[in-house]
C-alpha cells in the first residue's frame, strides 16, 4: 500500500515538474527590443476653405465669356483648381504666395458664357 502511494505522488511530481517547466520555457520564449517601436491609429476632421472676394473678368474680345475667376482662401493651400458648371480652369495660380488665387479658363477648349453661369466650384488642398 505504501509502495502504490508513494509511485502515485511521484508520478504527479513529474507531471507537475513537466507542466511546470512547459510554462516556464514559453514564458522565456519572448525576447523584445529595449526601445520598442510605436504603433498607433487615429483620425482627425476634414475642415473646408472659406471662399471670399470672388471675382469674375471677362475677354476683352468676347465680353459674353469668362476668362478668369479670382478669389480669397482663408488658409494657405498649395493645389487649387475651379470650376464653372463643370467647366475647369486651365490654370490656377496664386504668384507664388499668399491666399489670393486666379483661376484661367481657355476660349478654345473650355469656354464657360456668362449668359449660363450658374455655378462655381473651388477644389483646395494644403
Amino acid at each position: 500500500m505504501f509502495h502504490s502511494r508513494t509511485f502515485r505522488s511521484i508520478v504527479i511530481l513529474i507531471v507537475a515538474l513537466v507542466f511546470a517547466s512547459t510554462a516556464f520555457a514559453m514564458a522565456n520564449s519572448n525576447s523584445f527590443e529595449t526601445d520598442p517601436t510605436m504603433a498607433g491609429d487615429g483620425s482627425t476632421g476634414i475642415s473646408g476653405y472659406y471662399v471670399s472676394a470672388i471675382h469674375y473678368n471677362l475677354y476683352s474680345s468676347d465680353p459674353s465669356l469668362i476668362e478668369s475667376v479670382q478669389f480669397t482662401l482663408d488658409a494657405a493651400a498649395t493645389d487649387v483648381r475651379a470650376g464653372i458648371d463643370g467647366t475647369y480652369a486651365t490654370s490656377c495660380s496664386n504668384g507664388g504666395s499668399g491666399n489670393d488665387w486666379t483661376c484661367d479658363f481657355d476660349t478654345t477648349s473650355n469656354t464657360v458664357p456668362v449668359s449660363s453661369a450658374a455655378n462655381l466650384q473651388v477644389i483646395a488642398a494644403q
